[in-house]
């Protein structure tokens, strides 16, 4: 081998190192910058109960940097799904005036800041069976950012567990219905028909 020869082969041997160098470089810069998306889309959703003496809310907030696509909301009363929060058992014995708020927060998106109150009862002695209530209370809730990223707190004391994805919520309508129907028929004409 002349020394020409070897030259040119150590310069190869050069460019192929540098190459290499190069694209590992280039591979480090592309996951750096796809991390750096995901946190700046990173959604982080929060559940606040507030309780006075004649209401109580549950309100869900986007607290994080993106939109978060909640995909999965429920509210759990000892281990029992409640659909409308007047099943719970605190309230079966309601009296009085008062009023219901609910919003449907399955398959829904909060955008960065907003709140979604999920569910206001306003009436007398409302705070306090709300109260009761909170003791048996738990909330599952799967939501994902606008990356495909999931977070779920199924099983976990957070809400920042990641998943591999989150799970259609099937909301049926008729249900939802039945339940305003038997909440506003009032207790006498649903005895009229017995007799």
């Amino acid at each position: 081998m002349t020394v020409h020869d070897r030259n040119q082969y150590l310069l190869s041997v050069g460019a192929i190192a540098m190459s290499a160098i190069a694209l590992l470089f280039a591979f480090l810069e592309l996951r750096s910058s796809d991390r750096q998306l995901d946190a700046a889309v990173w959604p982080y959703v929060d559940a606040t109960f507030a309780v006075n003496a004649d209401s109580g809310s549950l309100t869900l907030s986007n607290k994080g940097l993106g939109p978060a696509l909640i995909h999965e909301f429920r509210i759990l009363y000892e281990g029992e799904e409640i659909r409308h929060p007047l099943e719970l058992p605190q309230f079966s014995d309601l009296a009085g005036t008062y009023s219901v708020t609910t919003a449907s927060a399955a398959s829904s998106v909060l955008s960065v800041g907003e709140d979604l109150v999920a569910f206001e009862v306003i009436g007398g002695d409302v705070g306090s069976r709300m109260q009761a209530a909170l003791r048996g209370l738990e909330l599952e809730i799967c939501y994902c950012s606008i990356n495909g990223a999931c977070w779920s707190n199924a099983n976990q004391a957070s809400f920042r567990q990641p998943v591999e994805a989150c799970a259609a919520q099937d909301i049926n309508l008729d249900d939802a219905l039945d339940i305003f129907r038997d909440i506003n028929t009032p207790a006498s004409n649903a005895n009229e028909g017995e007799e």
